[in-house]
C-alpha cells in the first residue's frame, strides 16, 4: 500500500532572511562628478535647442522668457532627482547572489542568483576612465528584466568583482573541476 508522503507546509515568513538589512556599497563619490558632467552636456545641448527654437520659430518668440524659465525649471528639477537617485543606489556581492538597489519614487531592488548569470561585462566610458571608475553589467538567463548594471565602481574593484563572479560561475557550471 503506497503512502502519501507529499507535504506542503507553510513557511514562517518571520524566519526568512531580510534583504533590506544587508549593508550595501554605494557608488564611488567621483561617480557623482560623471553624472554632473553628463548632465551639463545635456543641459547645454538642450539650451542650444531651446535657444535656436526661440530665435528662429516665430510662434515661440513671444513666449521666449516663459519657455526659457520652463526649461531652466525642468533642468533644476531633473538635477535634484539625479542627486536623490545617486544617494539611493547601492550594491552587494554575496556568495550566492548580487543585489542592486536604486530608485527614489519607485524603489527597485534586484537580486540576481549567481546560477542565473550568463555573462558579465566591464564598461569604462570616457569620463569614467578619467576618474578610474567602471560599470559592471550582469546579464541573466531571465531576459531583459533580470539584467543589472552597477555604475560608479572603482575600476580595480570592478575588475576584482568581475573576476570573482567569473570564477564562481565557472565552479557552478563545472563542479567536477573543483572535486578533482
Amino acid at each position: 500500500m503506497p503512502t502519501n508522503s507529499f507535504t506542503n507546509e507553510a513557511i514562517d515568513l518571520e524566519t526568512l532572511p531580510k534583504y533590506e538589512e544587508i549593508p550595501l556599497n554605494n557608488p564611488h563619490s567621483n561617480y557623482w562628478n560623471i553624472i554632473c558632467i553628463n548632465f551639463f552636456i545635456c543641459f547645454v545641448i538642450g539650451g542650444i535647442v531651446v535657444g535656436l527654437g526661440v530665435s528662429f520659430i516665430d510662434e515661440f518668440k513671444p513666449n521666449a522668457i516663459l519657455l526659457s524659465a520652463l526649461y531652466l525649471s525642468f533642468m533644476i528639477l531633473l538635477f535634484i532627482i539625479l542627486r536623490a537617485s545617486f544617494k539611493k543606489r547601492g550594491y552587494a556581492i554575496r556568495t550566492r547572489d548580487v543585489i542592486y538597489k536604486s530608485g527614489i519614487i519607485a524603489e527597485s531592488t534586484t537580486i540576481v542568483p549567481l546560477n542565473r548569470i550568463q555573462h558579465i561585462e566591464l564598461n569604462e566610458g570616457i569620463f569614467s576612465r578619467m576618474y578610474k571608475l567602471g560599470s559592471l553589467q550582469i546579464f541573466t538567463a531571465g531576459g531583459q528584466t533580470g539584467h543589472v548594471k552597477i555604475s560608479g565602481i572603482p575600476i580595480d574593484e570592478a575588475k576584482s568583482i568581475r573576476d570573482l563572479l567569473l570564477s564562481k560561475l565557472d565552479l557552478i557550471q563545472n563542479p567536477i573541476k573543483d572535486a578533482e
